[in-house]
């Protein structure tokens, strides 16, 4: 006798899922790849995406960069600018008028040596002019210098004939540009001291410490 039996057949369908999770660092809500709520520490170079050419349309980038001198080393700091009270450089121009002698000896800028470094840019002079005298045996018109210096704790100005002044009735007028720095972003470097012995050429006495 033959006997017949109806075995069942079983087909498996392998489903295969990709999920994209979303990690967050203080946070149980996050709303990107990775969503750190909090400080943040990177104790190595870390490398990103290129910043594209800027267009009219890119307005809402934010500017992250990473501290050398936070404690621990690698905080990560976000320039933000819509909470900017300045810009992190900005150009002022200034005119001094009815200037005595020639001599703008110290002008308080009122800028704070705390929060900003200020550099000259551009200067003109226009009016009077400098007659040329016997300074050490020569004839010159005088050493000129244009320069900003701190003094209690503000940022000042000078732009001086240091030998000679103007013809008597002459007068004239200081056009300059400051470039204006907010130390958030960046920072005034120490002077580095040469003697050159008296020569025209040498060599800078350390490397400038750029970090």
């Amino acid at each position: 006798m033959l006997c017949k039996t109806s075995m069942p057949f079983f087909f498996f369908t392998l489903l295969c899922v990709t999920l994209n999770a979303q990690v967050g660092i203080g946070t149980l809500e996050p709303e990107a790849d990775l969503h750190v709520a909090g400080d943040l520490l990177v104790q190595e170079n870390f490398n990103i995406k290129p910043l594209p050419a800027a267009t009219s349309l890119d307005e809402d980038f934010k500017l992250v960069s990473r501290l050398t001198n936070s404690t621990p080393v690698g905080e990560i700091k976000v320039l933000d600018v819509d909470s900017l009270t300045v810009a992190p450089i900005n150009v002022v121009n200034y005119e001094f008028t009815n200037v005595s002698g020639d001599n703008l000896t110290d002008v308080n800028l009122q800028y704070s040596a705390n929060n900003f470094v200020v550099g000259v840019a551009n200067f003109r002079q226009v009016g009077g002019a400098i007659e040329k005298q016997i300074v050490d045996g020569d004839r010159s018109i005088g050493t000129f210098v244009i320069r900003t210096f701190i003094s209690n704790n503000r940022w000042h100005l000078e732009i001086k004939n240091r030998d000679l002044d103007l013809i008597n009735g002459s007068s004239l007028t200081y056009y300059v540009t400051l470039i204006v720095y907010d130390k958030s972003y960046y920072r005034n470097m120490p002077p580095i001291v040469t003697n050159l012995n008296g020569n025209n050429t040498g060599t800078a006495s350390s490397v400038p410490d750029l970090y």
